[in-house]
């Protein structure tokens, strides 16, 4: 069980897509998505976990100080039905900000979610749409 970080979330899938294999994720985080995951009843897929500063800079507009530069946020990809249960379950467990991505095609739409206390791009708890 190396690679797990829970039972549910491999290292692999929470590392920085850039290549460094920086995985700096939260433990506390993590254990609120382990319990997210087992309440949600169903595989929570992962498409970006923790992201280095620099990469972060390259593809988001968060700088190098964004959500996942703190390893306390996961893009899930999720859509349909699936996103309000998801969503449901991420309110009930203390989830502070919740990003909504929901056009285009399927395979495109995710939603974010983290637990920071505060942010520079705004107070938390706060939801948004992409």
């Amino acid at each position: 069980m190396d690679h797990y970080l829970t039972e549910h979330f491999t290292k692999e899938e929470m590392q920085c897509h850039c290549g460094c294999g920086k995985c700096d994720m939260n433990l506390d985080f993590m254990d609120k998505l382990e319990t997210l995951r087992v309440m949600y009843g169903q595989p929570i897929i992962i498409s970006s976990g923790y992201r280095c500063p620099v990469h972060n800079n390259k593809i988001s507009g968060t700088g190098l100080d964004g959500p996942h530069t703190t390893g306390k946020a996961v893009d899930v990809k999720v859509y349909g039905t699936d996103v309000y249960n998801l969503i449901k379950f991420a309110l009930h467990y203390g989830f502070t900000g919740i990003g909504i991505m929901q056009k285009g095609r399927w395979q495109d739409r995710f939603i974010h979610l983290d637990m920071l206390e505060q942010a520079p791009s705004g107070p938390r708890p706060w939801i948004w749409s992409y």
